[in-house]
């Protein structure tokens, strides 16, 4: 009997403390593998986190800083640190030596921005600025504001105003039936030179955009967003008589189209605006009546919001509109 109840001791003992290993070991590896997950997941959300600062000179000559959330995640800026022309450190926000107006910390949506006043008196020379987030990056800028190159290229070439155009991107298209009642995208070409045959059925246009504000100010464009072709009054072009086409903006979701629902321009993230309707914020497809021979020159007029929310620009709170010259096409 002795020797029963010693064996059945043993496996008792052997048993509990292997079971116990094993759910220290399945226990602590579980930890393991969501610390690794967290990790990763945190080091993606700090490198999708994208910041615009813009320095100015406030009230009373205070130096101010504007800043923008041009990612797609919220974020929050915990700190500011400024080198002066005379080489001194100035830091603001959580757990530093003074704070701005209003307070840091401050949490940004996607879209959003805020201006905060470093309480500074502006004096002569470069201030070196350096704005930090929660996840741990410093987004920098300086005062004077640095001349940004991309927005010198949309002046000198792709066009005056905030939205650059990529030129070559101009394409046209068939629009046609897919997929039963869906209205879909039928690729032609370079939109410079259209047989007007093709007119008799409905077509579109697409052009690639970017958002390059001096200011970093992301564009949200609204239903009114359009492409217009205008037919000067020259004999042989156009009958002599003036005349103007338009297509306003559409929805395109991998070449299937639908009607308007309003997005937002980041900066300096290009997109292809697809022209395809004829009447605001509904996918009516277009078919115009151009004579071969005709010569009709373009532009694209974007209308909508700028430095605000999506959510917040309504037709009451519009305040961004640019007409852009982009190309002549010949109608063959």
């Amino acid at each position: 009997m002795a020797g029963i109840i010693s064996a059945v001791i043993m496996f008792s003992m052997l048993f509990s403390v292997g079971t116990g290993y094993f759910l220290f070991v399945n226990t602590t590896n579980t930890f393991y593998v969501k610390s690794l997950s967290d990790r990763t997941s945190a080091m993606q959300a700090q490198l999708n986190e994208a910041l615009g600062v813009v320095s100015a000179a406030g009230s009373n000559n205070h130096l101010t800083l504007t800043v923008t959330n041009n990612a797609a995640i919220s974020t929050n800026i915990t700190g500011v640190l400024l080198i002066d022309p005379n080489k001194a450190l100035y830091t603001f926000g959580v757990g530093l030596s003074s704070n701005t107006t209003p307070a840091l910390p401050i949490g940004l949506s996607q879209g959003g921005s805020a201006t905060v006043d470093t309480s500074l008196l502006i004096v002569a020379g470069t201030y070196t600025i350096k704005v930090l987030t929660q996840r741990g990056n410093a987004f920098s800028a300086t005062y004077p504001p640095s001349a940004v190159a991309l927005a010198e290229q949309a002046l000198a070439s792709g066009v005056i105003g905030d939205l650059y155009i990529a030129f070559h991107s101009f394409t046209w298209y068939k629009v046609v039936t897919c997929n039963g009642t869906q209205q879909c995208l039928q690729k032609q070409g370079n939109g410079f030179a259209i047989p007007a045959t093709s007119t008799t059925a409905p077509i579109a246009f697409s052009m690639t955009v970017t958002d390059l504000n001096q200011l970093r100010q992301n564009i949200t464009l609204d239903q009114f967003t359009l492409m217009t072709e205008f037919v000067p009054p020259v004999p042989g072009f156009g009958g002599g008589s003036a005349n103007s086409y338009a297509w306003y903006i559409v929805s395109n979701n991998t070449n299937v189209l639908s009607a308007y629902s309003k997005f937002t321009l980041f900066y300096n993230r290009p997109v292809t605006l697809v022209f395809a309707s004829s009447s605001a914020g509904t996918l009516v497809p277009y078919a115009p009546v151009i004579l071969s021979g005709t010569i009709t020159y373009g532009f694209l007029v974007s209308h909508g919001c700028q430095g605000m929310k999506q959510a917040s620009c309504q037709s009451t709170t519009d305040n961004y509109g640019q007409v852009s010259p982009y190309v002549s096409t010949l109608y063959y």
